[in-house]
């Protein structure tokens, strides 16, 4: 989706009821000139939330939360800044106004997000109507889920048969071809041109994005013996497994404020938990935790609480979630392990005790550190000094993986204290490791090879897997993402980030895209990168890079194209205070370094 126009967003805030949109949240008083409710950001008997209409403002004198129009639909529908232009532009009557010059939306979008809204309001329909529902109501109250719960989420039934939903929209062959590309639909693979519905004999879980659009499905068998017990839509133009999170727009619609987010395995147990009135809670989609992931979740809350089985199997699939959260976590960010009991997971828990029991568990959730000291410490014999040495280097490794410095400094100290020796000592054995770990040989075998190779060092293909790259492999796919970001939206390129990415080694390509892109914002690909078609590595590698999946908004291309200049100016700091750490001649100069480092000296 393009920015919005500026000069619109000015326009709303003065022309928009402040009084009627938030009396529509928050039932509103008469005191005076102005309104008074109690404030919905923090708990309070005595009203001291006061909107004052000729200001278009609110202001609590409680917690101090204030702001217009814009800003109250953000904080109470949680909701982003573009988001909250469009809401708040719909509910006063308005057609928000796009930028002009910015690149518009695929129009092959829109109409992919209004088809799925039919496909699950056919699935719903056959919840109510199929001759087969019987079953699957059954299943759903042995599971113990209400009606209004499976109306809050908006649960479907896919039928029986090869061809309920294909023949539903066999009438219309551009629709067809949409279902197909929504991987709703399958070609036959030995007969071209027929196809059967994935979905078939499954209840199913439609997955809405933030603004409550339903982009993809999930489906899961009646009876257990059928397999996969779970299936899942493909990734398509409107759908990313590795961003989405299921009950994330469930979460920010029913949730009056979102102290944290719990983290779950299954839809099942979001239904469960939203039921048993824990309605912070959402679940990654059929996939391990991923960093952007993380990234979504911390926008929307600033604690993250991961819920796990207390078996081996959950407590391996937290400690693989601690090694993403790791590099990820920043200044305000909190993460947290809950584990339940033997043979319980969310979905039964919620089940068998009380809300207040179930809240107490979380609020007694291990902290990331805990968690991480506890689980290492579990390994090894920490009683012998061969034990705790094991232990030292193993910490010092995913201690390294942090790049939020503070906190960094945090855990040191918190290891200093966990095995009895001072912060020096620490440091030292961190900055060895480091050491050992970036002087090992690296087998290319391990690393990914798409049988590729320009001439030309300053970019790869960054949909390659990442199996383990080296940190120049990672500056690589990093470039080679800004490229194709920036080839997909010209209007990306401006004063600051040319600025930015000439500080960047071996940014020459993307450099001389910027010039072109800032000279006409409205150029073409083909004009772009026209200026490559002598260098024919590059001008090949530029044409791969002409296509980016999947489709963003431009303002997620933006956000994406800074982290990846952030991430790579991160990664040129790092290298500097290695290059610093092997200049030292000696292990107290390493020392020495390392401690300046930490306390922010250098």
């Amino acid at each position: 989706m393009p920015f919005i126009d500026r000069d619109f967003i000015n326009d709303l805030s003065q022309r928009v009821d402040i009084v009627d949109l938030i009396n529509r949240r928050v039932p509103l008083k008469k005191a005076g000139k102005d309104y008074k409710a109690c404030c919905p950001f923090h708990n309070e008997k005595t009203p001291s939330f006061t909107v004052v209409p000729n200001k278009q403002i609110y202001h609590c004198f409680g917690c101090s939360e204030n702001g217009g129009a814009i800003d109250f639909v953000m904080k109470f529908d949680h909701l982003n800044f573009q988001e909250a232009v469009e809401i708040v532009a719909s509910e006063s009557g308005m057609s928000v106004i796009y930028d002009q010059n910015a690149r518009p939306a695929d129009p092959k979008i829109k109409r992919y997000i209004e088809l799925m809204s039919q496909v699950s309001e056919f699935y719903q329909d056959q919840l109510k109507h199929s001759p087969a529902k019987n079953k699957v109501v059954d299943y759903a109250k042995h599971r113990g889920i209400s009606g209004q719960t499976a109306k809050r989420f908006e649960l479907g039934f896919a039928p029986p048969g090869w061809s309920n939903l294909f023949d539903h929209f066999k009438s219309d062959q551009e629709t067809l071809t949409d279902l197909e590309n929504m991987g709703l639909i399958v070609e036959k693979s030995d007969k071209k041109g027929e196809f059967y519905d994935r979905f078939r004999d499954r209840i199913m879980f439609p997955i809405h994005n933030s603004k409550g659009d339903v982009i993809a499905f999930g489906g899961r068998t009646i009876t257990e013996q059928d397999k996969p017990k779970y299936l899942n839509s493909p990734e398509t133009p409107i759908f990313s497994k590795s961003k989405e999170l299921y009950g994330l727009h469930h979460c920010r619609k029913y949730s009056r404020s979102i102290d944290y987010i719990l983290v779950v395995e299954g839809y099942m147990d979001v239904v469960a938990l939203h039921q048993g009135g824990i309605v912070r809670t959402v679940a990654t989609l059929g996939t391990a935790t991923t960093p952007q992931h993380l990234q979504t979740l911390s926008r929307t809350s600033n604690v993250i609480i991961f819920c796990f089985d207390g078996d081996r199997a959950g407590r391996s699939a937290a400690w693989k979630a601690l090694n993403v959260a790791l590099p990820v976590i920043k200044a305000g960010m909190v993460v947290k392990f809950l584990f339940l009991p033997d043979n319980e997971d969310p979905d039964s828990l919620i089940n068998k005790e009380s809300k207040k029991s179930f809240e107490e568990r979380i609020i007694k959730s291990h902290t990331l550190s805990k968690f991480l000291f506890d689980h290492i410490k579990s390994e090894v014999d920490f009683d012998t000094i061969e034990g705790k040495t094991i232990f030292l280097e193993k910490v010092s490794v995913l201690i390294s993986m942090v790049s939020y410095e503070t906190y960094k400094q945090q855990l040191i100290e918190g290891v200093a204290k966990f095995v009895g020796q001072g912060i020096d000592q620490v440091v030292s054995v961190i900055v060895k490791q480091n050491q050992v770990t970036n002087n090992k040989p690296h087998d290319k075998h391990n690393f990914p090879d798409d049988g590729y190779e320009p001439n030309v060092t300053d970019f790869v293909d960054y949909d390659a897997p990442s199996i383990g790259p080296t940190k120049k492999d990672t500056t690589k796919a990093l470039m080679s993402k800004m490229i194709s970001l920036l080839l997909n939206y010209p209007s990306l390129a401006d004063g600051t980030v040319e600025v930015r990415v000439r500080r960047i080694k071996q940014s020459e390509v993307l450099l001389e895209l910027i010039h072109s892109a800032q000279i006409d914002e409205n150029i073409s690909q083909e004009d772009l990168i026209k200026p490559f078609k002598n260098k024919v590595n590059i001008y090949s590698r530029l044409k791969v890079l002409c296509s980016l999946e999947p489709h963003l908004s431009e303002s997620q291309a933006s956000d994406e194209f800074l982290e990846c200049i952030n991430n790579i100016e991160r990664q040129q700091k790092n290298a500097l205070i290695k290059d610093k750490i092997s200049n030292a001649k000696t292990v107290d100069e390493e020392r020495e370094v390392m401690i300046n480092i930490q306390k922010g000296k250098r």
